[in-house]
């Protein structure tokens, strides 16, 4: 099985990934599930980079979640509409939504969610089957990174990510 390593054996495209197209675009080479695909400019939003990518080959849908690969081995979710400048050698990975998993903390304990976004009674639903000792009618809050937290409520959604951390307490507790 041959692997594509630009370092190792350059290519034509991996010498110089950066053309000028005729209108002084800049055609850009990202990777998508390990597929080259070509980008025209500095930036693009992940529909944008869902759609080059079926256009040039990829087995993909446009329904999948797009993820960045960052440098430290973790994922970032580029939503649809949401625009993000566009380097060389940008590695994504494109799935189907139901095999898209995050781990978020519920009073500290890790709790595996599925898909992108999940209601608050959903997440407080996981946790207690995951063995996090709570109860359906506690009050969840997601605590933010400045220091403040906001309350979820059962039927509100949350977009899920890696690091999202959430307080379970019993609805009479007044801490």
């Amino acid at each position: 099985m041959q692997t594509e390593d630009t370092q190792s054996q350059p290519s034509v495209e991996a010498t110089s990934h950066e053309h000028h197209h005729a209108d002084g675009e800049h055609l850009l080479t990202v990777s998508v599930n390990e597929h080259p695909v070509k980008l025209l400019g500095h930036t693009a939003t992940g529909v944008e980079i869902k759609t080059a990518a079926i256009e040039q080959g990829v087995h993909i849908h446009l329904s999948f979640v797009l993820e960045e690969e960052l440098p430290d081995g973790k994922r970032r979710v580029i939503e649809d509409d949401e625009r993000i400048e566009v380097r060389d050698a940008l590695r994504f990975v494109a799935q189907d939504e139901k095999h898209h998993t995050v781990t978020v903390l519920v009073n500290e304990q890790p709790v595996k969610l599925h898909g992108r976004s999940a209601t608050g009674a959903a997440i407080k639903a996981a946790a207690i089957e995951q063995g996090v000792r709570i109860q359906q009618n506690f009050v969840l809050q997601e605590e933010l990174p400045n220091g403040t937290s906001k309350i979820i409520g059962d039927d509100d959604r949350v977009h899920l990510r890696e690091h999202l951390r959430f307080t379970a307490i019993a609805p009479d507790d007044n801490s």
